[in-house]
């Protein structure tokens, strides 16, 4: 099963186990309650000894993570308890999701409890690290702070022509590529119009619909190939064939997707939808990649499609934005600044 979030914490994890005077311990909280200690085995009620006696402890927030329809009462316990220890490690809170949106009554209801949720875990927490502008605005206070993600996936640029000579892609052939066609938040009717535009100009197309999914592939103007699920250096292994990265999310592209640091990662041109919800250091990044009303999307992919050279120009930009503000060195420094000034003060 895929899991975004656990992915990320695994990253993390790696990159600050490299470095030297690091002991660095993961804890798995089963869905409901109990403790995976260590990961795999069965779960236990108690707290591992490794967080209760840590100098610092980071929660990866999801409240969907921690309780059925996001409601998670014993998290709250066990924070206040954690407090209330002797040695009372700093609590710092990772929120990659805050509480949905009141779509109807029942996200109402499941809403209304998440927002009291959240402001308890932040109430019990010295620090808050937010993926997204976004989820400052939601959290406030003056002890929130902005850590986008990274890649979740190995670097595996050197592949690209070994690749798509396994995948049959011939030289004048343009691979599209997307997480998720059919899933919710994702605008996949963009996907399919750029697709479509692109073949009416005369160029083959492969669509690779990247994520879970049904192992198939769909013939039309536009061929579409969707592996299924697959492990990180596969996925990886497709992006480097990609000429043209397509993110249209329905509330924009922002840092807190790891599918698009991914693309940016493997030095692919990107376009995206600017929506509601996308960072001011990617609107601000017009250089390294695309970011489009959803009316112009489909255009934007074919421009690009027209241009080897306005790919190639795009796609180093995109790396070179992702090398200074989302590789992994980079957001394990900024976590371990933000983590040694909480833990001066306190």
């Amino acid at each position: 099963m895929a899991d975004g979030i656990r992915d990320y914490t695994l990253r993390l994890l790696s990159e600050l186990e490299a470095r030297e005077g690091w002991d660095v311990h993961l804890a798995l909280r089963a869905l409901g309650g109990g403790w995976e200690d260590p990961p795999g085995a069965p779960p236990t009620r108690a707290m591992p000894s490794s967080v209760r006696r840590a100098d610092a402890v980071l929660l990866q927030y999801n409240p969907f993570s921690f309780g059925r329809r996001g409601f998670a009462p014993r998290l709250l316990v066990e924070l206040t308890r954690l407090r209330l220890t002797r040695r009372r490690p700093l609590v710092a809170v990772v929120v990659h999701e805050t509480f949905v949106d009141m779509k109807n009554w029942r996200w109402a209801l499941m809403g209304a409890w998440q927002r009291l949720q959240l402001r308890a875990v932040r109430a019990l927490s010295e620090v808050q690290l937010c993926a997204t502008d976004a989820w400052l605005r939601r959290v406030g206070g003056a002890e929130v702070h902005h850590v986008p993600v990274g890649s979740n996936f190995p670097d595996r640029r050197e592949h690209r022509d070994e690749e798509r000579r396994r995948l049959g892609v011939s030289d004048d052939t343009l691979v599209l590529a997307c997480f998720g066609l059919r899933d919710p938040g994702r605008m996949g009717a963009l996907v399919m119009h750029s697709a479509e535009a692109v073949a009416r100009a005369g160029r083959r197309v492969l669509v690779l619909n990247l994520g879970s999914g049904p192992d198939d592939e769909i013939e039309g103007p536009a061929r579409v190939h969707t592996p299924g699920f697959l492990d990180d250096d596969s996925v990886a292994r497709l992006l480097s064939t990609v000429d043209v990265f397509l993110a249209p999310y329905e509330d924009g592209v922002s840092t807190r997707r790891t599918t698009v640091m991914a693309a940016l990662q493997h030095e692919l041109a990107v376009v995206g939808t600017d929506g509601p919800f996308t960072d001011g250091i990617l609107r601000d990044a017009g250089h390294a990649l695309r970011l489009v009303p959803p009316e112009r999307f489909a255009d934007a992919v074919a421009e690009l499609a027209a241009s080897t050279e306005d790919r190639r120009t795009l796609g180093l930009r995109g790396r070179e934005l992702y090398e200074s503000h989302f590789a992994w060195p980079v957001i394990a420094d900024r976590v371990l600044e933000i983590l040694a000034r909480a833990r001066a003060r306190s």
